[in-house]
């Protein structure tokens, strides 16, 4: 059942983004011994937020401003990179750090795939194509 219109969800999109880009700096996750090593923790969460915001951009949505990617190619995208943060603790080894660091990984990546989920696939108005 696709209920949630697609600006709700590019509200969502750019929100989510800049949220996982600033969430190991304003949280303070994944402090390291070393301040010049980032652990995975870190680095996996800044390329998945910035992934979604590129992406948003780029699709053909009310949110979008190139408006090249198609929805349901941006629903599909979302789904993969979200299942992809939710397994990145297991994936890179990070899950072994005695805290709940990973918590957040699995949290946004099951947002993400349930939002990709509940999302109409065409949005309400027609756009023309930037290009």
């Amino acid at each position: 059942m696709r209920f949630l219109r697609t600006h709700l969800h590019g509200a969502f999109d750019y929100v989510c983004g800049f949220s996982l880009i600033l969430a190991p700096h304003l949280v303070g996750f994944f402090q390291t011994p070393s301040a010049d090593i980032l652990p995975a923790g870190h680095w996996v969460l800044q390329l998945v937020g910035m992934f979604i915001l590129v992406q948003s951009l780029m699709t053909h949505y009310e949110c979008g401003v190139l408006r090249i990617l198609t929805m349901s190619t941006h629903l599909f995208n979302e789904r993969i990179i979200g299942l992809f943060l939710a397994i990145s603790p297991w994936v890179f080894d990070f899950h072994v750090a005695g805290d709940a660091s990973w918590l957040p990984h699995c949290a946004m990546g099951a947002l993400l795939i349930l939002g990709s989920l509940i999302t109409r696939d065409k949005p309400e108005r027609v756009f023309e194509s930037a290009f």
